[in-house]
């Protein structure tokens, strides 16, 4: 009787260590699914921004190019195109700089 009785704990003590086991597995495993879904909703949004925002510098493009282009033909330098293509390329990168360094400063102050 003590024979069966010890194989019955011991069973017992089986099958809660198999329970145990997966309550850890399924908690471990729920865990790692909400940063999964967490992250990839934030990757998600960030893709999109990202997308959005070429899609707003490609409608400013040519706004911006024409502006130049109307400067270049008012000072008179129409001869060495191609160099005037780098230098508004240069001016736009300075002014576009300024303006995401401003622009960090102002999302900085209300951190």
């Amino acid at each position: 009787m003590t024979k069966n009785l010890g194989k019955k704990q011991e069973k017992a003590v089986q099958q809660e260590v198999k329970k145990t086991l997966a309550e850890i597995i399924i908690g471990k495993t729920k865990s790692s699914t909400a940063r999964f879904k967490k992250e990839f909703k934030k990757q998600i949004i960030t893709g999109v921004t990202a997308a959005f925002a070429f899609l707003i510098a490609l409608s400013w493009r040519a706004p911006v190019q024409n502006s130049i282009d109307n400067l270049i033909r008012r000072w008179g330098l129409v001869g060495g195109a191609v160099y005037f293509e780098y230098v508004s390329a240069i001016f736009i990168t300075l002014i576009a700089v300024l303006i995401l360094i401003m622009l960090s400063k102002w999302a900085s102050k209300g951190a």
